[in-house]
Order: C-alpha cells, then sequence, then structure tokens
C-alpha cells in the first residue's frame, strides 16, 4: 500500500493495527518522511538493519540537541521545571553520558538485581493475595503498575505514602496528550519540586537507598548537580515503572491470545526466561527509541536526511523484520535465543534490562500459578492501546480464572 507523508503514526486508527502497518513500511520504504498538517517532519525507521544503524551510530544520530544548536537545545528544553526532568544521562552522548551511566549502573548489576527476586515475588504474591477470590482483575491497574512503581520506588527509597502521586506524575508526563499547558507545567513543577527536596533530605539524612547513594557520590570529585539528581531520579521512576508495567501488559494480553503457549508455560515454568525474550520481541513496550537528532547531512536507506531533522527509530517494527528471525510474526516460546532491540542498542542500552526481565519472569511465573484457567474477560477488540508517544501497552486488561 502507498504510504503518503500525512500518515499520522500516533493515530489511533495507527496504532490499532501498527504492526500491520509496520510490515507495509518495511517492505514499501523503512526510513519514511512523515508530517501531518501541523506536525514537525519526523524521519520513522522500521527496518532491523537501519534501526540498528540509528542506535549505533550516535556521530551522525545524536540524543543530546545541543550537538545540532544551543539556542534549538534551548527550545526543546522548556521552563526550568522541564529542564530539571530532562537533564538525564540519555539527553547526553559521549564522556557527559558515560559519567552519569557510570553513576547508577551499580545499582543494576546482575547481583543487586537479582538480591531483590525475594521482595519482588513477595509483591507479586500480596497483589494476587488481594484479587484472588474475585476471579477477575484488571492486570494494569491491579498488578503490572502496581508491581511496577513499589519495586522502583524501594529501591529509591520513595515513601510509600507519596507513590500514588508519582504514578499521577509520571502517567502526565509520558502522555502528555489530553492535558492543556497550565496542567503539564503543574505537573512538571510538582514533580521537580518534590524531587528536589527529596535529594535534600537524603543528601542531610542519608539512608539505605539509592537516591541517598546518587546524593552522596562523586565521580572525578564532582558530585552530580541537583538538576542532574532530579533528572535522573524521574528518568528512573518514569523508566522503571512505565516500561514495566507495559511490558507485563503486553506479555500477558499476548498469553491469553495463545491458549497452547500459556497452558504449556504455566506446566513448564522452566520455559519462562526463553519466553521472556520472545515477549520482549514480540511486543515491546518500548515500541520506539527516544527521537534522534540528525547531526549532518547523511544518507539511510536511500533516504537523504538534512542537519537538525529527527529521527524515530522503530524498535517495535524492527523485531518483527525478518532480518530479526525467522517467522516474526509468530509466538514461539521456545525460539533460540533473537537479538531484539527492545532494550536498546549500544551506549543508550537500557541499564535496568536485568530488572525488567526479572519483574517479567516473577510477574507471569506468579500470575499462572495463582490463576488457572486464566483467560481475557472481554472481547479481544475492546482492548484499547495507551496513547503515549514512544512506549505501548494496553490502556486496560480484564481478565478472569477459576475460582474453588
Amino acid at each position: 500500500m502507498p504510504y503518503e507523508r500525512t500518515l499520522d503514526l500516533n493515530s489511533d486508527a495507527f496504532r490499532g493495527e501498527a504492526y500491520r502497518h509496520y510490515a507495509a513500511l518495511r517492505q514499501a520504504s523503512p526510513v519514511f518522511l512523515s508530517q501531518p498538517d501541523g506536525q514537525l517532519p519526523m524521519w520513522y525507521v522500521t527496518g532491523a538493519r537501519e534501526v540498528e544503524e540509528v542506535l549505533l551510530d550516535s556521530e551522525r544520530f545524536a540524543r543530546d540537541p545541543s550537538r545540532i544548536d544551543p539556542q534549538f537545545a534551548a527550545m526543546l528544553g522548556g521552563e526550568q521545571s522541564i529542564a530539571f526532568l530532562n537533564d538525564h544521562m540519555l539527553n547526553r552522548d559521549g564522556e557527559s553520558h558515560r559519567r552519569l551511566r557510570r553513576l547508577v549502573n551499580k545499582a543494576f548489576t546482575l547481583k543487586a538485581v537479582t538480591a531483590m527476586r525475594p521482595r519482588i515475588e513477595q509483591i507479586a504474591e500480596s497483589l494476587l493475595d488481594a484479587v484472588g477470590p474475585s476471579g477477575r482483575m484488571d492486570v494494569v491497574s491491579q498488578y503490572a503498575f502496581p508491581l511496577s512503581i513499589t519495586v522502583i520506588a524501594e529501591l529509591l527509597g520513595v515513601p510509600a505514602q507519596d507513590r500514588d502521586d508519582f504514578r499521577r506524575w509520571s502517567h502526565m508526563i509520558v502522555r502528555q496528550v489530553g492535558h492543556d499547558l497550565s496542567e503539564l507545567q503543574r505537573c512538571y513543577n510538582e514533580f521537580a519540586g518534590y524531587m528536589l527536596a527529596l535529594i535534600d533530605r537524603r543528601r542531610a539524612y542519608p539512608t539505605d537507598d539509592l537516591v541517598s547513594a546518587l546524593a552522596q557520590v562523586e565521580e572525578e570529585g564532582r558530585m552530580l548537580s541537583r538538576s542532574e539528581l532530579c533528572s535522573m531520579i524521574a528518568l528512573l521512576i518514569i523508566a522503571g515503572h512505565e516500561t514495566s508495567a507495559s511490558m507485563i501488559g503486553n506479555a500477558v494480553h499476548t498469553l491469553v491470545q495463545h491458549p497452547d503457549a500459556l497452558v504449556r508455560l504455566r506446566d513448564e515454568p522452566a520455559l519462562m526466561p526463553d519466553a521472556v525474550e520472545e515477549f520482549l520481541r514480540y511486543d515491546s513496550s518500548v515500541e520506539r527509541a527516544m527521537v534522534r537528532f540528525v547531526t549532518r547531512d547523511t544518507e539511510l536507506a536511500g533516504q537523504h536526511l538534512r542537519r537538525g531533522q529527527f529521527v524515530v527509530a522503530v524498535v517495535g517494527s524492527a523485531n518483527r523484520d525478518e532480518a530479526m528471525c525467522a517467522n516474526p510474526e509468530r509466538l514461539d516460546i521456545t525460539r533460540p535465543a533473537c537479538p531484539h532491540m527492545s532494550f536498546g542498542k549500544g551506549t543508550h542500552y537500557c541499564l535496568g534490562a536485568s530488572l525488567a526481565r526479572q519483574e517479567l519472569d516473577i510477574a507471569l511465573n506468579t500470575l499462572l500459578r495463582r490463576c488457572p484457567g486464566l483467560r481475557l474477560a472481554v472481547d479481544p477488540s475492546a482492548v484499547r492501546w495507551r496513547y503515549v508517544p514512544n512506549f505501548r501497552g494496553p490502556d486496560a486488561l480484564p481478565v478472569c480464572w477459576s475460582v474453588g
């Protein structure tokens, strides 16, 4: 099918059948310029080889907008409260990025993540204790989001009574659509103000949590600035629970549509590690990598990209490319390891990947063990996808199971 430049990849119509559209785009033009009315032109990269090229080449495709122009970066930075939430490592390149990454990397080592397993299992069990007798729940609001926000909040040291606020703030920040500018500005102000106060408390009275560690740590004689600290914590909270919650929702949505795979995984839990990789490949919660900026005029898949233009690598499409694996549209929980790009590639590879895998493993194993006969409680066509620019996940996922 022909694709016009006015095609809106953020529309409900597109998102409802995203993978069908991506397959057609890969065939027609794996590097596609979209410019719907009133929107900035945006290059979408959908082919696996091209997506990998963009993610690995930080010289031509930068995350840091200041590499294009300081005024351009200032324009994108917005008001001070917004800048306080954007001064993080995902918006840096080169040594600046590496310095910030080194500071938080120790919190996500395999040893540190493995030590968290008993607590994550306890959280999953308690959430199912609350809904088990009813035989039904919304996976998104009653299981996936509470599990992921509790894990990241405990890691950071956010008090339990404040976690609902964090969820509300992060939802508004990542969704943005549907809120007027004054609402968004108030949200940014509240979020930044809360975190700056938390940072000051942890610097004065440190505890055994990641916020305290980041507030105290020095790198080459230099501590993180308040802006860097605030942005780092915001990144960890938003990325740490928004993506993990959608990842769990996507995997459960996939399983209830593949009952044979569900039964086999329930009966053979040893298959879970391979199944987790397949769920991550098949329907990634990070549908699109964060926007890159073209640093110089360049060619990509026969298309001419100009300096300063925006580029989005669509990892969800790349994961379904035949160049990635055989029969990519088919779910296969025993598939040999496939090099999916759901956690990115290169210098910006997700440092929380091991924690995300562990959360998904525990969430699914616990759900399948505790909820016999798990099935979708609504018609599949009733499932709607959240409108979030880079993430993919169901807005709600009602399920039911056998009780007694």
